[in-house]
């Protein structure tokens, strides 16, 4: 008489196939939609008031004509500019000794 030994399966080979098959469909559908599926557009449609700013994007301006009027020069300045002696461009090395 034989003893025949086998190892037990309970059909988890069919369960662990589908569950690999979801996966990959997972996958598949994230590929399609980040890198062939084209985004709709949005329609944007203009209102009066956007009409008003395209005008004011085509204005250019003389700065000369600016800076020479009175009432730009009649601006006073309350913040004082730092000069470029008072500003320091580098810092200290924190690893060397003193």
């Amino acid at each position: 008489m034989a003893i025949i030994i086998e190892e037990k399966t309970n059909g988890s080979g069919i369960i662990t196939f589908l569950i690999w098959l979801a996966i990959l469909g997972i996958i598949a559908a994230s590929a399609y939609y980040v890198f062939f599926k084209k985004p709709e557009l949005v329609e944007f449609n203009a209102s009066s008031n956007f009409k008003n700013i395209q005008q004011l994007s085509k204005i250019s301006i003389n700065s000369d004509q600016l800076i020479n009027n009175p009432q730009f020069q009649a601006l006073k300045q309350y913040i004082t500019v730092p000069s470029l002696e008072s500003i320091s461009i580098n810092r200290p090395n924190p690893f060397l000794g003193f």
